[in-house]
């Protein structure tokens, strides 16, 4: 948890509310403790984890939509340290959510966590070209719907 938590957090908190991403955020270092077979090196430790916290989230939404357990749609601001910083994080939070579940998970992983287009390309099981057409286009989304020319 030391190593990849906040990781892990940022993975969760771009799909769902405060609370909800730190219930996945146990449920995915339980399931690691859980988890038997070794990892190659600590960055595939950290991909496995990623790649679990992503698809529990995704898990958790497909429940909430099916109404089997609400999501709190009020995120938790109270540990935020200054106004700005609140409007800023709704702002990106609500444009993240405008891109595709693919395209979220493709900026994430690229982006935020810096993995390279073929180490994403295993991440999220799909082929590189598909991983750099999903960043390009979630890019671009974002910086329309965030008001940035480009």
């Amino acid at each position: 948890m030391t190593r990849h938590g906040s990781a892990v957090l940022r993975a969760c908190s771009v799909y769902l509310a405060h609370h909800d991403a730190e219930d996945v955020f146990q449920e995915t270092f339980l399931r690691y403790a859980q988890h038997g077979a070794p990892f190659n090196d600590d960055e595939h430790a950290k991909a496995w984890l990623i790649r679990v916290a992503i698809n529990l989230c995704k898990d958790e939404l497909r429940a909430a939509r099916r109404g089997d357990s609400p999501l709190d749609e009020v995120e938790e601001i109270s540990h935020l340290p200054e106004q700005e910083q609140v409007g800023d994080r709704m702002r990106i939070r609500s444009a993240l959510e405008e891109l595709s579940p693919d395209q979220r998970t493709a900026v994430l992983l690229t982006v935020v966590e810096g993995y390279t287009v073929p180490e994403a390309s295993r991440i999220m099981d799909k082929p590189e070209n598909t991983i750099y057409s999903l960043v390009r286009r979630g890019k671009r989304k974002l910086k329309g719907v965030l008001g940035h020319d480009g």
